[in-house]
């Protein structure tokens, strides 16, 4: 299956050179480019041309099929051909050292046309959403509102070793049209948006995010009376949380929303829980905590269910 993934970690060079010993040709590339201008491809083409402190750097084997190395930091994209069991993919996945992973679509029809499909993006430079993303280690998982998100989404969750978690967003078998009505549910919650659960590297807020803060107990706490508390905003809170900090001297770990009507409080409830932000409520003069003992149960989507009744029923190979 061709496909096209996108990798970003905090080592650069170590993820380069994982990436070119397990999925590219071990041979010199057929053509090379380096701050895109064409450089002739010699044998120490990986040290001298793709692991130094080039902005922008391609390989490209040709032949039967074709496969590819492009590298502008933060983010190394392989193309070629990849196995399309999902569940191998995600053992050749997980030992590499990667933070993110993007993984483009596999229909060129989501994006041509004059209505082009403007996919949302995992992070800078990734690939547009496309069959799915993984998150790798705290680095990785950390980039989400909260781990409890994976869980829940539209989407069919994979956990590899290593603390790997792919998500995939549409059958692979699936017709374009088909994959396009499972992926986007999934696209738009794991994407960068006003309902979204990705906090890019570059987070911009759309909201003000003054609440009362607590020294001792490191908490910041909203109060909530008379105003809806849209998803953007909770988006603005987790980023927050995930800086650590309001300014100097005053360190953030923990956000708390606290609603002067019980009956908001629980409409706001799940979304709150999935973020792991804390949800309260003044009941007979007191704040009562109400997240604490929530447990709502995962729905699959009916495509998920197909597919794991397929794979389980499949003969092993």
């Amino acid at each position: 299956m061709e496909m096209g993934i996108g990798l970003s970690g905090s080592d650069m060079p170590a993820l380069v050179r994982a990436l070119a010993a397990r999925w590219l040709p071990q041979s010199v590339p057929s053509k090379l480019s380096v701050d895109y201008a064409e450089k002739p491809p010699r044998a120490d083409w990986l040290q001298s041309s793709l692991l130094g402190d080039k902005p922008w750097a391609k390989a490209t084997w040709e032949g039967k099929g074709w496969n590819q190395l492009l590298v502008e930091p933060p983010v190394a994209m392989v193309h070629g051909h990849h196995d399309k069991d999902v569940q191998r993919l995600l053992a050749e996945l997980a030992p590499l050292p990667f933070a993110l992973a993007s993984f483009g679509s596999l229909h060129s029809d989501w994006r041509v046309g004059a209505r082009a499909y403007a996919a949302p993006v995992l992070d800078d430079l990734h690939f547009p959403h496309g069959w799915g993303c993984a998150f790798k280690g705290v680095a990785g998982h950390s980039r989400l509102v909260s781990r409890r998100w994976l869980e829940f989404g539209p989407w069919r969750l994979l956990k590899g070793p290593e603390d790997v978690s792919l998500v995939q967003f549409h059958d692979l078998d699936a017709d374009s049209a088909t994959a396009f009505a499972q992926a986007k549910p999934g696209h738009d919650r794991m994407g960068y948006g006003l309902e979204g659960g990705v906090i890019r590297s570059r987070h911009a807020r759309l909201h003000d995010v003054t609440g009362l803060y607590d020294a001792k107990t490191q908490s910041l706490k909203f109060i909530i009376h008379g105003r809806e508390v849209p998803q953007s905003e909770m988006l603005d809170a987790c980023a927050l949380r995930l800086t650590g900090t309001l300014g100097p001297g005053q360190p953030v770990k923990r956000v708390a929303y606290v609603f002067m009507e019980a009956r908001q409080a629980r409409e706001y409830l799940h979304e709150l829980w999935l973020r792991e932000l804390e949800c309260w409520a003044i009941e007979q003069g007191q704040e009562v905590r109400l997240d604490t003992d929530y447990r709502p149960t995962p729905v699959k989507p009916d495509w998920v269910k197909a597919l794991d009744a397929r794979e389980a029923s499949a003969p092993r190979r």
